[in-house]
């Protein structure tokens, strides 16, 4: 049944204010079918419905079905700015490993090639044979945030260029970078090279850095995107930002929404404004390191710890609590539980204490129990939204 309210209660009455859910950090669990994408859909209409802006980071498309959303799509209509990335983000996302040798020449591979592009204003390598080392260290100096972007294609070339040295003999002039090539070191690291060369032409790069010309078509950076978004409050609108052209790349759209979460809590950090933003990732624990130790640096564990200062709060999906860390669910104030059979999953929920397991696992598709911070437990069944009944036949059941 199709409501302009989010849901109706055990008791009968509508959950009409649906502000309270997002105020703090609300997690969405349940098993498959038990309908918290579709009870995730009906919030997002509820919020549109308010004027309240959210951000959308879809890693499968299935927020497409959003009415009235604004969607930019990686690889389609966005790209992503290589030089938003570091060296080290830029290897995960292509899936790169080296030596600790060659990493370090990537870094300067990316800084050569940022000269190139942005103070010779040429997408061709930087050739660091005979080049005095005071001129080289004074154009890095000139580098600033304004001059990130450079040419990824180029890495592998740039890569060769940076493996330069003296000559060995009275020859050797030590104010140059390099006078020769390290054939011998070039000819180790080979394979790597040829590696990087072939992540270069694959389908992953050119999805998500765009590098190739495109006449006629307009794309735009998402970083900017999701700037504007931030700055100005969107009238009714929702921002998806698809990213399922990565759906086989899974690392790569890993790397992507970490970044693209730090650059968001650092603009908000940086500016910030009078207006509340709601970020929404389904099925957060695939995005999420496999190295709890690494969770610290990741965008999701940023944002949702330092986000509620700056007025962002996010609603997370997973089927199962135990698939994220533990130091991540400890984040949530919110709970909205759907079908759940597992003691130790609602156990490892905090704030779940008298909530009957027998309860959970009856529950059937849509409906939920529903925990707000300093509010009484509540079970209710979701409302579709009222745009389904034009999107699906009478008798779909709510989704996932």
């Amino acid at each position: 049944m199709t409501q302009t309210t989010f849901a109706i209660t055990s008791a009968g009455k509508p959950v009409q204010d649906i502000h309270p859910l997002v105020a703090h950090y609300l997690l969405v669990v349940g098993q498959t079918g038990s309908g918290k994408t579709t009870s995730t859909l009906s919030l997002l209409d509820q919020l549109q419905r308010t004027n309240y802006t959210t951000i959308i980071l879809d890693p499968t498309g299935e927020y497409s079905k959003l009415p009235n959303s604004v969607t930019y799509k990686l690889g389609e209509n966005a790209y992503l700015e290589a030089g938003q990335l570091s060296a080290h983000q830029l290897r995960e996302a292509l899936q790169i490993s080296g030596s600790p040798l060659l990493n370090a020449k990537l870094s300067q591979a990316v800084n050569a090639l940022r000269i190139q592009q942005n103070l010779v204003q040429s997408n061709q390598p930087y050739v660091k044979i005979g080049v005095p080392i005071a001129d080289y260290q004074k154009q890095l100096v000139r580098l600033s945030n304004w001059s990130r972007s450079f040419a990824p294609q180029q890495l592998a070339e740039q890569l060769i260029e940076e493996f330069v040295i003296p000559y060995p003999d009275e020859r050797a002039d030590y104010s140059l970078l390099g006078q020769q090539y390290d054939r011998p070191t070039i000819n180790r690291e080979w394979n790597a090279i040829a590696t990087i060369r072939q992540r270069l032409v694959s389908d992953a790069f050119r999805v998500l850095f765009d590098p190739d010309p495109h006449p006629g078509v307009f794309k735009i950076e998402l970083n900017f995107v999701i700037k504007m978004f931030l700055e100005h409050r969107s009238s009714h609108r929702t921002l998806v930002i698809d990213l399922s052209k990565l759906k086989q790349y899974e690392e790569s759209q890993r790397v992507v929404i970490s970044l693209l979460l730090k650059n968001l809590l650092a603009a908000r950090l940086q500016a910030p404004n009078n207006f509340p933003v709601n970020i929404v990732l389904d099925e957060a624990h695939r995005y999420l390191p496999q190295d709890e130790q690494q969770l610290a640096d990741n965008g999701i564990f940023q944002v949702l710890r330092e986000g509620r200062k700056v007025g962002l709060s996010m609603t997370l999906t997973t089927q199962s609590p135990l698939d994220l860390p533990a130091r991540l669910r400890s984040q949530f104030a919110n709970l909205l539980l759907h079908h759940l059979t597992s003691p130790e999953e609602l156990s490892s929920l905090a704030i779940t204490d008298g909530i009957d397991l027998r309860e959970i696992s009856r529950l059937s598709t849509g409906e939920a129990i529903l925990l707000l911070a300093n509010t009484p437990q509540r079970k209710i069944k979701v409302n579709l939204p009222k745009w389904w009944e034009n999107n699906h036949d009478g008798n779909e059941e709510n989704g996932d």
